[in-house]
């Protein structure tokens, strides 16, 4: 038997399976699972284990998830790769529901199988009512690959013809952002921002081969990405040849800035988008929290002349961080 589990951003899992309900009747061993505001993605994998523990050991799990890229979809290729019989299909939508728990009731149904009707029937049930209607004359046009590149094959970034001694990168947008890159950033600030190159400064990740890939998997096809270490981030930035280049930083933590600016990175302002909760921290705005030591860290950056602003989208409003801190009563 295989278990089923659909993940989403929001509370949508749930109504899914409410309408595929309605279409097949009673069916079990089908859970929702919801990824709220403030939330990361170990709270994600705490709630897929949960889940699997309740069920026999030897049945296989099939994650069904929204985004390809978001924090449901990585949090569960994360928890599939430590987990034998066990796979993540994204772009969950009901024709993919009503194949894959109509399928996961026969005697012969694996991980394997439903997944391949997942990725089937998800992706057959999106139809243009026009193109139904007046269908493509050229055959080579209707059966074209319009799939966009991997963002492991993006192109390298070309040295500038700037380039000069002392020179280095401009960083025009950098964000603290727990998750790094997912939906949020890939889409909605990368095309906004414009960026040459975008670069992950973590030193957790780039030492983690599986979340790197992830990361890169997700990245923008069209925008140089790399996941590097804070050090080497530095390093990078200040590399003549690359003066002038218009470049993007996502960072974990206030901390980590602060430590990019300790390499020598020079930036006026810092986006604080994504802040997920842990043990002991304090809620500062709906996606955003912090530590005594963030809020510390948060108060250096001040110190040094950087305006911190907390906006999870460009087209949100925008709220200074520390008048939000002194509104909390977070600092004296």
């Amino acid at each position: 038997m295989v278990s089923i589990i659909v993940a989403t951003h929001g509370e949508a899992a749930a109504p899914l399976l409410a309408t595929a309900k309605m279409i097949l009747g009673d069916f079990s061993n089908v859970t929702p699972v919801t990824f709220m505001p403030g939330e990361g993605p170990e709270d994600l994998i705490e709630k897929y284990e949960r889940i699997v523990q309740a069920q026999p050991a030897d049945e296989g799990v099939l994650l069904l998830v929204d985004l390809f890229g978001g924090s449901p979809y990585n949090a569960a290729a994360r928890f599939a790769a430590e987990r034998e019989n066990t796979d993540v299909v994204s772009g969950v939508n009901v024709p993919m529901l009503i194949e894959v728990i109509s399928a996961a009731g026969r005697k012969n149904a694996t991980v394997e199988s439903l997944s391949a009707k997942a990725v089937k029937a998800g992706t057959k049930g999106i139809r243009s009512f026009q193109q139904i209607m007046n269908p493509p004359t050229n055959p080579a046009q209707a059966s074209a690959d319009t799939s966009a590149p991997s963002a492991l094959a993006a192109p390298a970034p070309t040295p500038s013809a700037n380039a000069v001694p002392g020179g280095h990168m401009n960083v025009t947008f950098l964000r603290i952002d727990s998750r790094l890159i997912h939906g949020q950033v890939a889409g909605s600030w990368v095309n906004d921002v414009a960026p040459q190159t975008l670069i992950a400064a973590s030193d957790s990740a780039a030492q983690d081969k599986l979340r790197k890939t992830l990361l890169l998997q997700v990245a923008p096809s069209h925008v140089k990405t790399n996941v590097l270490d804070i050090a080497k981030t530095g390093r990078v930035y200040n590399n003549p040849k690359y003066t002038g280049m218009k470049t993007m930083i996502v960072v974990e933590s206030p901390q980590d800035v602060l430590r990019l600016l300790d390499e020598g990175v020079e930036v006026k302002e810092i986006n604080v988008g994504g802040v997920t909760f842990k043990t002991g921290m304090k809620q500062i705005s709906e996606a955003v929290y912090a530590s005594d030591e963030d809020i510390a860290a948060y108060q250096e950056l001040a110190h040094r002349g950087i305006k911190m602003v907390i906006q999870q989208v460009p087209n949100s409003s925008r709220e200074d961080m520390m008048k939000k801190l002194k509104e909390k009563g977070l600092l004296s």
